[in-house]
């Protein structure tokens, strides 16, 4: 069947960056004036949240408890516990830069929202760090800029997505190990390349294939093809 995409109109980039530069500055002044924060979001459209720095949701608006949330509240909760598998990864990735230091981030990506609408999302998050307030560290503002109905390759790509996500977090052995399954080297040379034990090679190698979700070898080396076709990393195969 052929993919198809709803198109939610006067989606503009430049406005859109005003709009949420304008809420920051709104923001910021209300915090130290101490004047109410929901009153600014509430009558947006696009879903609206402010973090703490461990990522704990202090306010939210409708528009996003309804998107993202769900019949229980989002407030005094972690993101972690309640938004769907597809967008939980880009938002860790996303809220550490912002605790790394940058100030602003800007990005578009697939997710799924509470209905189980696969929605091509445009999210702004821009650091709260230093505004006064005690414990604000992160503002979300997400765009919805397609409801797609039907688009199997994006699926198949954001299901890919998911995986590199463990594929990173696996141990520098574990990452090091698959690699060299994928070039088709043995057990004992692979042992003979890292300086360590036949067994250790196998464990290593079983461990990360757990954490992938592959049965075996076969499927650890198409995995990584993937990887490398899709454009994640190079790994030279």
């Amino acid at each position: 069947m052929p993919s198809s995409s709803t198109l939610i109109p006067n989606i503009n980039e430049t406005s859109f960056q005003a709009e949420v530069g304008q809420l920051v500055k709104d923001l910021v002044g209300a915090i130290r004036s101490r004047n109410p924060l929901n009153v600014l979001i509430d009558s947006w459209h696009d879903p609206i949240y402010i973090k703490s720095a461990d990522g704990q949701m202090l306010l939210a608006n409708k528009a996003y408890e309804h998107t993202f949330a769900g019949d229980v509240s989002s407030v005094g909760r972690f993101s972690s516990d309640f938004l769907n598998e597809t967008i939980k990864p880009v938002a860790e990735s996303s809220d550490a830069l912002i605790m790394q230091g940058c100030t602003s981030v800007d990005f578009e990506h697939l997710g799924r929202d509470q209905h189980g609408r696969m929605l091509l999302l445009r999210t702004i998050k821009r650091s709260l760090l230093g505004s006064g307030h005690t414990r604000a560290a992160i503002l979300g503002v997400t765009r919805i800029v397609e409801v797609q109905t039907e688009n199997p390759g994006a699926l198949r790509l954001l299901d890919l997505a998911r995986v590199w996500e463990q594929f990173v977090r696996l141990d520098d052995r574990e990452k090091k190990v698959a690699v060299l399954v994928a070039k088709g080297e043995s057990v004992k040379d692979m042992a003979k390349i890292l300086d360590v034990s036949d067994k250790t090679i196998e464990n290593r190698r079983n461990s990360g294939m757990r954490k992938l979700g592959v049965e075996n070898q076969a499927g650890l080396i198409r995995l990584m093809v993937r990887f490398q076709d899709n454009g994640f990393h190079d790994f030279g195969l």
